[in-house]
């Protein structure tokens, strides 16, 4: 396994010098920037988010190809699993605040999940889905459990409100 992921990092490596070379003669030479260039890195940065999205998308295809819709789904979500840090996250949303898990184990029926920037009530489970009252939505991309809403008439917002104040959020 060391042998191939030093291959691949040798591989990356030189796709990544032969992008930023490709973006150095073809494009950057009519950017205004590109007296600073050297200072900002933005041919590095545009390099690294094309190879990185060119990973993803393959992986993705050749996945989504070789197991399946659901298969896929479930493979997304041990990914999610994997990055999942367990913590809690104070989201403002609409004049109030969510105590929000990042996690996704746990989740039942009349939970509140988070997916994108929504709240969407859990009517049932389905696999590695969710049926929600918005339709049906896979597991990796639910964002978290809402634990509860902090509104104004909560004894905590008017202390997140100073809190948000002081520190210019």
């Amino acid at each position: 396994m060391k042998n191939i992921i030093a291959r691949f990092k040798v591989y990356t490596r030189k796709s990544f010098e032969d992008l930023r070379r490709v973006l150095d003669e073809k494009y950057c030479w009519k950017c205004p920037q590109r007296s600073t260039r050297e200072n900002i890195g933005c041919r590095e940065a545009d390099a690294w988010m094309r190879l990185r999205s060119a990973l993803e998308d393959e992986l993705r295809a050749h996945l989504m190809e070789t197991l399946g819709r659901d298969q896929f789904d479930l493979v997304l979500l041990r990914m999610r699993e994997r990055e999942c840090t367990g913590d809690l996250r104070i989201i403002r949303r609409r004049g109030e605040y969510l105590v929000v898990l990042d996690s996704v184990s746990g989740i039942k029926i009349g939970h509140e999940v988070l997916v994108g920037s929504r709240v969407l009530r859990v009517k049932k489970l389905a696999g590695v889905r969710l049926i929600t009252d918005h339709g049906e939505h896979p597991l990796h991309e639910i964002e978290g459990r809402v634990l509860g809403r902090i509104g104004p008439r909560h004894q905590l917002y008017r202390e997140l409100m100073n809190w948000r104040n002081r520190n210019g959020s």
